[in-house]
């Protein structure tokens, strides 16, 4: 899981804090190229988040960039939390897109947290962007949500730190991931920022709703999510696309990573969602 796919290759971007860990992956010579497309992570995340979709998107043509954002796992970011607004993670959005387009619009993926910086971002630039794709991301933080509340969050890393955060999360996880990757996740938690962790919590106790300025948009919108609702109920994400006029797509008895517990179909969902948008 540290490192990027035979298909991958690591690269660097530039952010408004430093540099940005970066994964690329571009389709096949015998390929033709469909698109851009930048995938941005969540909460405790990283571009490793979507390390099985890279190469299957690349190799129906699109062309696959993934990121730490600032303070994450291999990305430089400040020590304090006031570096990590919501107009810092989106405006590093921008500068990413910018750096990646060649000043045609893209298509945007956000897991989780990263579906609210995508948001965010599209809604003050939208003619960077060909679509929007809000994965396992519910409209709010503080309501309809089966976890603890942000403010909850931010008490239990400012007293403990990372080491007090995993001993929460992987008490969640350590019957259902590989020892592996469970030290992966152990060692991504323990390098990324606490200023990071903190930041984002205290950006989601706030109000991150983007409804209006995303309908005003046009753009096309796609909302896909697992119905286990560990996270967010499905009813949360079914009225949030109502209120988008957003496509969805629903996996059946999946949580929160459906990138990781069910990419290929992710993937298949994604492309037909792009290529309804773009015929091919």
């Amino acid at each position: 899981m540290s490192h990027a796919t035979a298909q991958s290759a690591s690269f660097t971007l530039h952010g408004g804090a430093g540099t940005l860990a970066a994964w690329e992956s571009v389709p096949p010579h015998d390929v033709e190229m469909r698109g851009t497309v930048l995938l941005v992570p969540g909460f405790t995340g990283s571009k490793e988040d979507f390390e099985a979709m890279l190469p299957i998107l690349s190799a129906a043509g699109f062309r696959c960039v993934a990121y730490d954002q600032r303070g994450q796992w291999q990305s430089d970011g400040p020590d304090d939390v006031s570096g990590y607004t919501m107009a810092d993670f989106a405006d590093d959005l921008i500068v990413v897109a910018d750096q990646i387009s060649n000043d045609t619009p893209i298509h945007l993926v956000g897991h989780s947290f990263g579906g609210y910086v995508a948001r965010a971002a599209l809604a003050a630039h939208p003619d960077r962007f060909r679509s929007l794709t809000l994965l396992a991301s519910g409209l709010s933080s503080t309501c309809d949500i089966n976890f603890a509340p942000p403010q909850l969050v931010v008490q239990l890393i400012e007293s403990g730190g990372q080491q007090a955060l995993w001993e929460q999360m992987s008490r969640a996880m350590a019957a259902l991931v590989p020892p592996a990757q469970l030290e992966f996740l152990r060692n991504r938690i323990f390098t990324t920022k606490k200023a990071n962790l903190v930041g984002i919590m205290r950006v989601m106790e706030g109000s991150t709703d983007a409804t209006a300025a995303l309908r005003a948009c046009g753009l096309p919108i796609l909302i896909a999510y697992g119905n286990s609702g560990d996270l967010w109920p499905p009813s949360v994400h079914e009225r949030y696309a109502e209120e988008l006029g957003a496509r969805t797509a629903v996996y059946d008895r999946i949580g929160h990573v459906p990138n990781e517990q069910r990419p290929a179909r992710v993937c298949a969902d994604l492309v037909d969602f792009w290529t309804g948008i773009d015929p091919r």
